[in-house]
């Protein structure tokens, strides 16, 4: 499976120690790559160049409109390790 920029929200690829991952309207790429002077450098350079031209194409493609890069605020969570002592009487 040829990996696509946007294209599937959980799917990703890697290069080396380089990952490259969707998630819904993103794209993260973090780890790292060594190219070398090498068959194989040579190749993971045009892999890199043909996802990296792939993105750019995809959002070339899109309607970048500064309405659309709003991100709606996270679901407030509850979070388990504070205890919430206002209801108690102190001892």
């Amino acid at each position: 499976m040829t990996f696509q920029a946007f294209a599937n929200h959980d799917q990703s690829t890697a290069i080396d120690n380089l990952t490259i991952e969707n998630q819904g309207d993103r794209l993260s790429i973090y780890g790292s790559l060594q190219i070398k002077v090498t068959a194989q450098g040579l190749s993971d350079a045009q892999t890199l160049l043909k996802i990296l031209q792939d993105t750019v194409d995809y959002l070339q493609r899109q309607d970048l409109s500064e309405n659309q890069s709003k991100i709606p605020e996270a679901e407030r969570i509850q979070n388990p390790f504070l205890n919430d002592h206002t209801d108690r009487d102190a001892d």
